[in-house]
């Protein structure tokens, strides 16, 4: 029985293997590295995903309800907006600032200070929000439901954010790499 015992280690150290069942701690901790930076990747685009839809939704949400309310009360309201905050008014046909608007769907504008913005109206004309100071409406909507429209980039650090307000009403949002 000695030398059954002699021939197995002899082998063992021969070969370099023995019986025994299971995983070396570093192969384990190889799998785990692998499985966070998995999961962090995808939470990442996850988040970003999730940033991108909020953002549609929020503008969506905003200049639906402008649109209803101009139609509702049949007057026309005007969206002027610069690098810190959204303003929404009721103007006249010389485009006068009657009364400022409450819009409850407002609030992402100010989620958004630190990345730059910029509207390109559909005659062309390009504003940087940053250096908007004029008082004229970007978009202007009619109690007819049609508005003026445009589009609004906004540059995040690894992606543009696209939103373009058809002159129907309808909002679309599209993700422009660098």
């Amino acid at each position: 029985m000695a030398w059954r015992a002699d021939l197995e280690m002899t082998q063992i150290s021969e070969i370099g293997c023995n019986n025994n069942k299971g995983f070396t701690l570093i192969e384990i901790l190889v799998v785990i590295v692998v499985i966070g930076i998995a999961s962090s990747l995808i939470f990442l685009n996850l988040n970003s995903v999730v940033s991108v839809a909020k953002n549609q939704s929020t503008f969506t949400k905003s200049f639906n309800y402008l649109s209803e309310e101009s139609i509702i009360s049949g007057n026309i309201i005007g969206w002027h907006a610069n690098n810190e905050r959204q303003f929404f008014y009721f103007i006249d046909t010389n485009n006068q600032v009657l009364t400022e608007i409450k819009n409850p769907y407002s609030g992402n504008w100010q989620n958004l200070n630190n990345y730059k913005k910029t509207f390109k109206s559909f005659d062309g004309s390009e504003h940087d929000f940053e250096f908007y100071i004029d008082d004229k409406p970007l978009i202007i909507f009619y109690p007819s439901g049609e508005s003026t429209g445009g589009f609004i980039n906004i540059f995040f650090d690894q992606y543009i954010q696209k939103i373009e307000i058809n002159t129907n009403g309808k909002i679309t949002s599209q993700i422009i790499d660098y």
